[in-house]
């Protein structure tokens, strides 16, 4: 995972990424301030795993910023 000093936060959620040993990156979002029902892609109550593996940190990242507006619409 990446240094917490280093993540990126957007609309109340920080990102995190990881790079796999198969060289993709996976990004984890977690949302600050109030708790969410957990769903399918949840690991905790605020903290959820964005699905799919991207080729570069920074389409990790986008990743989750995508997944974050589709939820936050979905509201």
């Amino acid at each position: 995972m990446s240094n917490v000093n280093d993540a990126s936060v957007y609309k109340a959620h920080r990102i995190h990424t990881s790079r796999l040993f198969s060289g993709l990156y996976v990004s984890i979002i977690v949302r600050l301030g109030k708790r969410n029902p957990p769903t399918k892609d949840s690991l905790t109550d605020t903290v959820t795993r964005v699905p799919g593996e991207y080729p570069s940190e920074a389409e990790a990242v986008l990743a989750a910023k995508q997944y974050i507006d589709h939820v936050e619409g979905s509201a």
